[in-house]
């Protein structure tokens, strides 16, 4: 027998329910507990008793009306004491008969029926259209004052309001910045991962915030499981994106594969979430502690969210789909976002640096001192060969305004940088230079890598033939460029140039790069490897 505190809400207990199957009501009735109410193809009757406190006659004056909760996979029609309080579809003893009723439902007891004493709760189920063999059937009975009830819902709802709210602004804010910064892939999965986050949230707030026949349950729990499909798994997406390793293609397949497969360990529907972000978050907390060791931008923050879903997820695992879910990805989302607007704003200043650098590789004095004590001797000597000299002069002086501020040209324009700075060189040192190309021109490289290459062999060789060729292999492209090598020892310290050239493709393509040079007998040899 149960007591109503008015203060608490009243739960009907495993030890307070008895159930009779059929319609008959010479069957015998059995004692049972809710969780252990059996599946069948027939009508079941549950009973039990609630006391109301005397205390309850005290006040009654000044008492909230009380209110009885019911949530159920099935029909019912539910009796307070005899009289008939309301129905939730149509129970019958056969699925074409009966009519799905909603999974909850709050039902106002009467002042007159609710007095202090013992009363009888009888519910009338049948349960048809499941769709599924749940292993306990979601049974629920809880008497307590309307008020309460009505704020216990509310509450929920509006959990799922708000972290909605936040997380739909992250994907915007997700993909303003990919706008933004187009190039940028981490935006646009950060802001297709809210998307996604967003609609497991509704999912999981469906029920509180709108209802619905109980037959409709199989379709959330299916919605939920997806859900947590997509938001793991573009999660590691993310984390292998943002942070690149020649390792994340199978890491992200791999994770793939095993969120696929880990529902079917588990019968009940909130575990088999729960397997999932466990192997998600457990994957992405790892990747972030690598990126982390290797020291990449930004990973510390993308640590912390990581790591304190993940945490979250290993502290309270059986509230996690009904609560703990919705602040832990909001959290999750603004530390993402976060690190990613600091590298971004990092990579700005990075490529200003650069552009700086560009310009100024080409202007610094001794470059000008020796193009103009050559052009002097020309105008005087040749000065057709003066004219030409200057052309070419300010066609690479052009072409380098144009690749100022951008991070990727065509290597088409990259060459014809590259063969200016060979016929101002030429007729500089009086020398033959000559490029040889055997690549696609219609490929983006970052600008003046190339041009570097060339500016080095032609200031360091005499004269002589130099090639670039590109080859593709699993998934890259290997550039190699030779030259002939000059007689003077080359020292070992990176200089200007080789540091110029590692942080254009850092800016591109992170750490996802290779450059590699050195000389080969009388060949000096440059080896750039990138992503295709």
């Amino acid at each position: 027998m149960l007591v109503l505190v008015l203060f608490f809400a009243t739960v009907v207990s495993a030890e307070n329910v008895e159930i009779r199957i059929s319609d008959d009501p010479s069957a015998r009735w059995t004692r049972t507990t809710l969780s252990q109410i059996p599946e069948v193809n027939d009508t079941i009757w549950i009973r039990s008793r609630v006391e109301l406190p005397e205390a309850r006659r005290a006040t009654r004056m000044n008492a909230q009306p009380l209110a009885l909760y019911f949530g159920a996979l099935a029909s019912h029609e539910l009796w307070w004491d005899g009289v008939l309080l309301g129905r939730g579809g149509v129970p019958a003893r056969s699925r074409d008969a009966e009519t799905p009723g909603p999974i909850e439902v709050l039902y106002p007891i009467p002042d007159a029926l609710a007095t202090p004493g013992v009363h009888t709760v009888t519910i009338r189920t049948s349960a048809f259209h499941r769709g599924f063999h749940p292993k306990h059937g979601y049974w629920s009975i809880v008497v307590a004052r309307y008020d309460r009830l009505l704020a216990a819902e509310k509450r929920s709802a509006n959990r799922a309001t708000i972290a909605l709210s936040g997380i739909l602004l992250t994907a915007v804010f997700a993909f303003a910045m990919y706008w933004l910064a187009r190039r940028d892939r981490s935006f646009l999965l950060l802001g297709t991962l809210c998307l996604a986050a967003a609609a497991l949230l509704i999912a999981e707030a469906w029920r509180p915030l709108v209802g619905y026949t109980y037959d409709w349950h199989i379709v959330r729990l299916r919605c939920i499981i997806a859900g947590s499909w997509l938001v793991g798994v573009q999660l590691v997406a993310l984390a292998v994106t943002r942070f690149p390793h020649r390792f994340g293609r199978p890491v992200l397949l791999a994770t793939s594969l095993a969120a696929t497969a880990a529902p079917f360990f588990s019968h009940a529907y909130d575990p088999k979430s729960l397997y999932i972000f466990s192997i998600c978050c457990s994957v992405a907390l790892a990747w972030t502690i690598f990126a982390a060791v290797r020291r990449m931008h930004g990973s510390a923050l993308a640590l912390i969210g990581v790591g304190a879903t993940t945490l979250a997820l290993l502290f309270n695992p059986w509230g996690w789909v009904d609560n703990v879910v919705y602040f832990a990805l909001l959290f999750l989302f603004v530390c993402l976002l976060c690190s990613h607007a600091l590298e971004v704003r990092r990579e700005q200043d990075e490529r200003a640096r650069l552009e700086l650098e560009m310009v100024r590789r080409q202007l610094q004095p001794h470059f000008l001192m020796n193009t103009l004590t050559a052009l002097s001797e020309w105008i005087e000597q040749e000065p057709r060969n003066a004219v030409r000299m200057i052309e070419a002069l300010s066609e690479e002086l052009r072409t380098l305004r144009e690749f100022s501020n951008r991070a990727l040209v065509p290597l088409g324009n990259e060459l014809r940088l590259c063969r200016s700075h060979i016929a101002n060189m030429s007729l500089r040192n009086d020398a033959t230079y000559r490029l040889e190309v055997d690549a696609d021109s219609s490929r983006l490289v970052p600008p003046a890598v190339f041009h570097t290459l060339v500016e080095n062999a032609t200031t360091h060789a005499s004269a002589g033939v130099m090639t670039l060729s590109q080859r593709q292999r699993d998934g890259r492209v290997l550039y190699v460029f030779e030259a002939p090598a000059s007689s003077e020892g080359e020292t070992s310290s990176p200089g200007v140039g080789t540091r110029y050239i590692e942080a254009r493709l850092r800016e591109v393509w992170g750490d996802a790069w290779t450059f590699r040079q050195g000389r080969f007998g009388a060949t000096w040899r440059a080896e750039i490897e990138v992503p295709a």
